[in-house]
C-alpha cells in the first residue's frame, strides 16, 4: 500500500505497513458523513482518494478474514483539531485540475439547467435524506452518486426531476440525469391504457453513465429490459452516441427477436436518430423506438435491481467491470424477482417462448403510445 497517501495528510501517511481505506464514492449518504466528518473545505475526493485505518474506531473494523477490511456502517471519527484541518485542506485532486473538460455534444445533446431546477434538487435531497442539506461545500459538489440515467429534458415534468452533479469525471453541468425511482405524474389518469401481457412484447431501453473507464475504454452501460419476463440484458459502450445504441438493439433483436415496441427516456432528438438507423439496419418503415417518460417508472423494482448491480460493480471492479458484466446480469436473470415470484431465466428461455424473427404489427401508431399508460401484468 506504499502508493498510497491518507488524504487528511496524517503523520502515518508514509508508513508503509498501514492500512488504508477508499472513499465510499458510490454510496452518497456514507460519502457525506466521511467529509462531514473529515471537514476539509473545498476538497472532493477522486476515486484514488484513501483514508488510513487510523481515522477509524476499531468498531468500524473487522479483521476476521485474510485481509483487514471496513464495516459496512464504518464512519471516520478521529480526526485532528478544526484549528489544524484548515492548513491540512488540499486543493482539487490533480485528476480533476488536469483533465480537459469535454463539450457536452461529445456524449449526448441535452438542456442547460436553470435556477428552480437547482432548487428543486435541493429539496429532494432533503425529502430523501430526512436531514437539511448542510452548508459544507465538499458535500455540496457530491449532490448524487457518480453516474445517472441519461435522459431527455420532457422528464422535466417529474417533480424530482432534475439531477445535475459535477464529479471526479468533468462531466458538464448541463447534461440532465433521470431520477430513477418516482412515478409519472402525467399518467394518473390516462385515456389509453396497454397491457403488457406477453413476454419480449414491450422493452424499456436505457443507457447509464459515464462510469469509471475501463482498460478497454468503456465508460457506458446499455440496459435492454423485457417489462414482463424482467430478463435484462446489459452492454457496455465506450460511447453513448446514436450509431452504438442503434448496433447493440440490432445485435439483440438478432438473437431474440423483434419486440412490439422498445420504450426509452434517451433525449428526443436521440431517439428519432436510433430509429432512423434502425430503419435501415433493420429494413422496417416504422419508429421501434418510442419516447416514453414511463420507461423507468413501468417497472421500478427491475430498475432498483439493475442500479444496485451497477453500482456494486463499478465499486467492487473500478478497472475492469465490463469483464465482469455479463456474470453479474446473468446471475440477476436467473434470481427470483420478488413481483414475478418466478426467475426471468425460466419465464423467457424455458417456457417455450418462440422469438419473433419479423416486425410485429400493433392497433397504435407512435402518437398514440406516447399518450399511453403501461400496465405490467
Amino acid at each position: 500500500m506504499g502508493r498510497y497517501k491518507c488524504a487528511y495528510d496524517c503523520d502515518s501517511s508514509n508508513e508503509t505497513d498501514v492500512k488504508f481505506f477508499k472513499f465510499p464514492l458510490y454510496h452518497s449518504r456514507r460519502l457525506k458523513k466521511w467529509l462531514a466528518n473529515m471537514k476539509m473545505q473545498d476538497w472532493t475526493p477522486s476515486r484514488f482518494s484513501v483514508l488510513c485505518i487510523n481515522h477509524f474506531e476499531e468498531k468500524y473494523i473487522d479483521r476476521t478474514g485474510k485481509s483487514v477490511k471496513l464495516r459496512e456502517d464504518a464512519v471516520p471519527t478521529i480526526f485532528s483539531s478544526p484549528a489544524n484541518t484548515e492548513k491540512q485542506a488540499s486543493p482539487k485532486p490533480r485528476s480533476q485540475r488536469n483533465k480537459p473538460h469535454r463539450k457536452a455534444s461529445q456524449i449526448l445533446p441535452a438542456q442547460s439547467p436553470t435556477a428552480s431546477a437547482a432548487t428543486t434538487k435541493q429539496s429532494v435531497q432533503e425529502e430523501e435524506s430526512g436531514e437539511p442539506t448542510e452548508q459544507v461545500s465538499a458535500e455540496n459538489s457530491l449532490t448524487s452518486d457518480k453516474w445517472r440515467i441519461i435522459a431527455d429534458e420532457g422528464l422535466m415534468m417529474i417533480e424530482s426531476f432534475p439531477h445535475f452533479f459535477h464529479g471526479d469525471y468533468c462531466t458538464p453541468q448541463d447534461i440532465q440525469w433521470a431520477p430513477d425511482d418516482n412515478t409519472d405524474a402525467g399518467h394518473k389518469n390516462p385515456e389509453n391504457i396497454i397491457e403488457v401481457k406477453e413476454p419480449w412484447q414491450w422493452l424499456g431501453l436505457d443507457v447509464r453513465g459515464p462510469l469509471p473507464t475501463t482498460l478497454i475504454g468503456h465508460r457506458y452501460i446499455l440496459t435492454l429490459t423485457d417489462y414482463y419476463t424482467k430478463w435484462v440484458e446489459a452492454v457496455p459502450l465506450q460511447l453513448c452516441q446514436p450509431e452504438n445504441v442503434t448496433k447493440q438493439i440490432v445485435d439483440i433483436i438478432a438473437h431474440f427477436g423483434y419486440p412490439v415496441r422498445i420504450l426509452s427516456r434517451l433525449p428526443l432528438d436521440v431517439v428519432q436518430k436510433i430509429n432512423s438507423l434502425l430503419q435501415t439496419e433493420l429494413n422496417v418503415s416504422f419508429a421501434l423506438v418510442v419516447h416514453h417518460r414511463q420507461t423507468g417508472t413501468a417497472d421500478l423494482i427491475t430498475q432498483h435491481l439493475i442500479n444496485r448491480m451497477v453500482s456494486d460493480l463499478v465499486e467492487e471492479q473500478p478497472a475492469d467491470w465490463d469483464v465482469h458484466l455479463p456474470a453479474k446480469v446473468f446471475s440477476l436473470c436467473c434470481t427470483e424477482h420478488s413481483k414475478t415470484k418466478e426467475r426471468p431465466f425460466l419465464l423467457l428461455c424455458c417456457n417455450g417462448v418462440k422469438s419473433v424473427q419479423s416486425p410485429r404489427e400493433h392497433d397504435f401508431v407512435y402518437s398514440e403510445i406516447q399518450e399511453s399508460a403501461f400496465v405490467v401484468q
